[in-house]
C-alpha cells in the first residue's frame, strides 16, 4: 500500500531544470536592482533633494563604490548556497565582516590624525545616511526574499541575512551616487551601519518568511 502511494505521488514528477535556483535569483536580482536604482530619482532626488552624482569624480566616490559592491558581491555568493537545504556556506558572510572591520581600522587611522575628528566622522549626513541606504536597498531586498520563498534554505535566518547583505551592498552603491561625503571614516562607519541594518532586517524577515 505504501509503495503504491509513493509510486502514485512520484509518477508525474519532472526533473528540476538545471541551475533553476540560480536563474530565479538572477531574475530577482535584475528586477530588484531596477527598483533600487529608481529609488534614487523618485525618493532621494525629488523628496530628499539629493542631486544625482553628488560625489562624482572624487577618489572617495570610487572607494565607496568598490567597498559597497564588494560587500554586495559577497552576499551574492552566499545567497545561492544558503538557499539550499543541503548547503551552509557562510565564509562570504565572515569575509564581509572582516572587510567592514578593515575599513573601520583604516578609517580610524585617518580619523585620529585629523584636527577635525568629529566633523570627519559625522560629515553632514550621518544621521540620515544609514536609513537612506535601507530605503534604497528595500526594493531589492523585497524581491529577493519574495523569490527565496520558493526555496528551502537550511537556515532561513542566515539565508535572509545573506539576502540583506546583497541588497544592502548594492543599495549603498546606488546611494553613493547621491552622497557628497568624502571621508573614509564616514564611509566605514555609516555605510557599514546601513548595510549591516539591511542585513539584520533580512535575517529577521527571513527567519519567518523563508521557513518551510
Amino acid at each position: 500500500m505504501t509503495n503504491e502511494l509513493i509510486d502514485r505521488l512520484s509518477a508525474e514528477l519532472e526533473p528540476t531544470p538545471e541551475r533553476a535556483l540560480e536563474k530565479r535569483l538572477w531574475l530577482a536580482l535584475s528586477i530588484g536592482l531596477v527598483g533600487t536604482i529608481l529609488i534614487g530619482p523618485l525618493v532621494l532626488d525629488v523628496l530628499v533633494g539629493r542631486p544625482f552624482g553628488g560625489a562624482w569624480g572624487n577618489s572617495m566616490f570610487w572607494g565607496k563604490l568598490a567597498y559597497t559592491i564588494g560587500l554586495g558581491t559577497l552576499g551574492l555568493i552566499a545567497v545561492p548556497a544558503l538557499s539550499r537545504p543541503d548547503q551552509y556556506r557562510i565564509w562570504p558572510l565572515l569575509l564581509a565582516g572582516a572587510l567592514a572591520v578593515l575599513a573601520l581600522i583604516v578609517g580610524t587611522l585617518g580619523w585620529m590624525r585629523s584636527d577635525w575628528a568629529m566633523p570627519v566622522l559625522m560629515g553632514g549626513t550621518a544621521l540620515v545616511c544609514p536609513w537612506l541606504i535601507i530605503v534604497t536597498a528595500a526594493p531589492l531586498l523585497a524581491v529577493l526574499l519574495g523569490m527565496m520563498r520558493r526555496f528551502a534554505p537550511a537556515s532561513p535566518t542566515m539565508a535572509g541575512l545573506a539576502a540583506g547583505l546583497l541588497a544592502g551592498g548594492f543599495g549603498a552603491a546606488a546611494y553613493a551616487f547621491y552622497c557628497g561625503e568624502t571621508s573614509m571614516m564616514f564611509m566605514a562607519t555609516w555605510y557599514s551601519l546601513g548595510i549591516a541594518l539591511t542585513a539584520l532586517l533580512g535575517a529577521i524577515i527571513g527567519r519567518y518568511l523563508l521557513r518551510w
